[in-house]
């Protein structure tokens, strides 16, 4: 490609050249009047050899000063782009053809010759496979588009890190290519999931909080509409939980809210999520169960805490007071089916706590909500 450059400037000087001999031709019959060809003839045959030489040497020194100064900024640019803190990548259809120093450590290489003619898919961890054949497919339709996307990758470390890049369609010594500057926002995407965290997830316990809970609720009740699913919202308060946060200390209601929580997932375990509401609150969303295997969870949650907990060396007992609410039967919208559940709980309390109760409509107006 450059040998073609430098080939273009040279003939596009001779051309330069070749026009001011033709303008002097008419400079010197215009300067001195000659009409007389003869005379004409013996003053170009004269001046023209000098002028030659001279407008050649100038052609040659004109265009190698020419060669010689895209060269050069031809090799700044090669080093900007190699000592650039900025990862940068060229690739054809993911063969990666040239690597700088940033983009070998980023992909946590010490030589860039290591990385070159390896392909991109190779680094892609299976998390983000999926959306790099996305990309694939949308280049094959649409090669000249600019993207912008984050994936993650598998380092020749074997570390894992996230990575955002933009990749641009680029001309790379006379072949198609793409462009890809590329940054580590691992740490980053990591400061996001930790807020993300705190906003889906109760501090105390680790467990789902209400928000979390009502948008999986949300998109349960979506996705059952066309398929008549059937699952169950259990509503559940701890009985005689206020009693040993009295006697022993917020600190002691918390380590029994920690344990009750433990207890809940593994009752529940992969048949759905159990949530904590507020203080000794807590909700469970199963799904794909059967009515025995409702009555099931709650009687192995009953279990769970039939036996003393020691806090600070106190043997302390609560226990549970669960309403269960079914879909469809007794509802289609996630606040109906929490309330419904919430009263049957009320009704559990009212029969002696320490059991469930499945809701029953006769009951709504007669509860305490």
């Amino acid at each position: 490609m450059e040998f073609f450059s430098k080939k273009i400037i040279i003939i596009s000087i001779l051309i330069i050249v070749s026009s001011l001999f033709d303008l002097l031709d008419n400079t010197i019959i215009s300067i001195f009047n000659l009409e007389d060809e003869g005379t004409f003839a013996l003053i170009v045959d004269f001046i023209s050899p000098i002028l030659e030489v001279s407008l050649m040497f100038w052609a040659l020194l004109t265009g190698k000063k020419i060669i010689y100064q895209i060269r050069d900024e031809e090799e700044q640019y090669k080093r900007l782009v190699q000592l650039s803190p900025e990862s940068i990548i060229i690739h054809n259809k993911g063969r990666i053809l040239y690597i700088n120093e940033s983009g070998a450590n980023l992909f946590g290489s010490s030589s860039t010759s290591e990385l070159i003619n390896r392909n991109l898919s190779e680094f892609v961890h299976h998390d983000s496979k999926d959306l790099s054949k996305k990309i694939n497919e949308h280049l094959e339709k649409f090669s000249n588009s600019e993207l912008n996307e984050q994936v993650k990758i598998k380092r020749v470390d074997g570390a894992l890190i996230d990575l955002e890049f933009k990749s641009t369609k680029i001309d790379f010594k006379g072949q198609s290519a793409r462009e890809m500057i590329a940054r580590d926002i691992t740490i980053q995407k990591s400061e996001i999931e930790n807020v993300k965290r705190l906003a889906y997830q109760d501090a105390l316990t680790g467990l789902p909080n209400r928000r979390a809970f009502m948008d999986q609720f949300v998109q349960l009740l979506k996705s059952s509409e066309n398929n008549n699913a059937k699952f169950g919202v259990m509503f559940i308060d701890l009985d005689g939980f206020k009693q040993v946060n009295d006697s022993l200390g917020h600190e002691g209601g918390d380590i029994l809210l920690k344990q009750v929580s433990d207890y809940f997932k593994k009752c529940v375990a992969e048949k759905g999520i159990v949530a904590r509401l507020a203080g000794d609150e807590f909700i469970v969303l199963l799904h794909n169960v059967s009515h025995n295997e409702y009555m099931m969870v709650a009687k192995e949650m009953i279990e769970s805490l039939s036996s003393p907990i020691i806090i600070y060396g106190k043997r302390v007992r609560v226990t549970p007071s669960i309403g269960i609410a079914l879909y469809p039967q007794h509802g289609h919208e996630a606040t109906e089916l929490i309330k419904n559940a919430d009263i049957a709980m009320y009704q559990a309390k009212q029969h002696g706590k320490n059991n469930y109760q499945i809701f029953e409509p006769h009951t709504r107006s007669n509860s305490i909500v």
